[in-house]
Order: C-alpha cells, then structure tokens, then sequence
C-alpha cells in the first residue's frame, strides 16, 4: 500500500507516516486509556444532564405550556417561564464552569504526567 486514501480532502498520507500514528506509545498507555475512559464518562454525563434540562423545557412547553404561562402572582406579568428560563441559562454556565474547573485541576495535571513519562 503507498498512500493511505486522503481524509477531509487533505493530502494522501503515506504508509509509514500511518504506521508511526497507529503505533504511537501514547495511545497504548494505560494511564492515558484510563484517563480517556474517564473523560468521556465525564463529558457523556454533563451532555445528558444538559439535555435532559433543555429537552425537559422544551417538552413543558409542548404539553403542560399553562403551566409556564401561569403568572408567578396575580396581577403580575411575569409568568413561571421567565424564571425557569434564566434558571437554564444559569444550568448552562454552571455546567461549562464544571467542566472547565473539572479539566483545569483534573485532567490537565494528568496530560502532562502523561506526556513527561514519555520525554525522558
């Protein structure tokens, strides 16, 4: 085999190049296998919890919509749906917030320990 085909219309890789890519230490670390695992358990957890909140909104709105019209006191204007509105917002940055702290002391500490074993 002399070239690899092309992929998203870059250019051809060769066979040794794909080689040295399938055979990379990295990938077969133990360490960075269990640190893979661990973050997509991570980032699959926080993806159902954003879209059970959004799809539970959205899902209100389509069955029950009298209860997020219901003004939150009467003579007011302001109905449930405001509030729970913003609450999803508010969800979203705490949510991004999660996963950047998460990544910051967890993850990133690790990736280097990880690439310094291989650089000595």
């Amino acid at each position: 085999m002399e070239h690899a085909y092309p992929q998203d219309g870059g250019s051809a890789v060769s066979a040794e190049q794909l080689e040295d890519t399938i055979q990379n230490p990295i990938l077969e670390n133990p360490q960075f296998r269990a640190l893979v695992k661990q973050r997509r358990i991570f980032s699959w957890s926080m993806t159902a919890l954003m879209l059970a909140v959004y799809f539970g909104f959205i899902l209100t709105l389509a069955f029950i919509p009298a209860r997020l019209g219901t003004p939150i006191t009467e003579g007011h204007p302001m109905t449930w749906g405001v509030p729970i509105g913003f609450g999803m917002l508010a969800f979203t940055i705490l949510l991004v917030a999660v996963y950047v702290w998460r990544t910051n002391t967890c993850y990133d500490p690790k990736i280097k320990t990880i690439i310094g074993s291989f650089k000595k």
